[in-house]
């Protein structure tokens, strides 16, 4: 009995301990807990108030043709402004405005640098609209209107000629595949081996009757199947036969031989 009161005793005493350590533990942990949140607010004023975190640099990178400056202006971001005080999702938004550029990224560098990461819209074509000008992407998109494009490289596109537009915006179409066609022709135009010249005009007004010009010289695609077959084919006729300052056609509408006519 003596033993059984003493084993009662004992167990008592080590529950009673344990709940002890148990309570230290979690003043400790509450008191460790209270201190990370006092550090973390203390580092917070800090970083919003110290000089340290003041924007020192804006950096744009990857842009080609639209200047830096230009760039930092339309983001809003100024030196001297703390760096975490900065709205970077206003910002991307204010240069996505621009229709040249087709993606940012932007990124704090600490402690002083914003960096802005730049992903441009090229410009391939354009379309004739009365006495303007609509300068088009890859994707259809309309970058600009312009009254003059004697200084730029470019694509005449026709078959949008009755379309709508709005700047910033791809051209809007009853035929969807038009817009993707445009991205696969210039595709096909981008992998042209130097000294191969690019067409002056592309027409896609009929899907069933795809013609590029050579000034005089027209390519007879019919549709967009095999399109890169039929194009390569026209081009060693093209080239090889001296045709491009010529008058005529060359024909790769159908299977088979191509052939080309010239004019007298």
């Amino acid at each position: 009995m003596s033993k059984d009161l003493t084993s009662n005793t004992n167990n008592r005493n080590i529950s009673k301990n344990y709940l002890i350590e148990k309570r230290r533990r979690k003043r400790k942990i509450k008191r460790y807990f209270f201190l990370l949140i006092i550090l973390i607010s203390v580092s917070i004023t800090l970083c919003l108030k110290l000089n340290y975190f003041n924007i020192n640099n804006i950096d744009v990178i990857d842009n080609r043709n639209i200047p830096s400056e230009e760039i930092i202006k339309l983001s809003a971001i100024t030196k001297g402004n703390n760096i975490f005080y900065t709205n970077l999702k206003k910002s991307k938004a204010n240069i996505l405005s621009n229709s040249y550029i087709l993606n940012v990224n932007i990124k704090r560098k600490l402690p002083n640098t914003i960096q802005i990461f730049i992903q441009e819209r090229s410009a391939i074509f354009y379309i004739k609209k009365g006495d303007i000008y609509l300068i088009v992407d890859r994707e259809g998109v309309i970058l600009e209107e312009k009254q003059k494009i004697d200084s730029m490289k470019l694509i005449k596109l026709e078959g949008f000629d009755k379309d709508n537009y709005k700047l910033g915006e791809a051209i809007e179409t009853k035929d969807e595949r038009k817009l993707k066609l445009i991205g696969e022709i210039t595709t096909m135009i981008e992998n042209l081996q130097d000294g191969v010249p690019e067409p002056s005009i592309v027409n896609i007004e009929d899907l069933t009757d795809i013609k590029f010009f050579y000034g005089d010289m027209m390519i007879k695609f019919g549709t967009s199947e095999d399109f890169t077959t039929k194009y390569n084919r026209a081009l060693n006729i093209l080239i090889q036969n001296k045709l491009i300052k010529k008058s005529g056609y060359i024909d790769v509408s159908f299977k088979g031989d191509p052939v080309f006519f010239l004019k007298d």
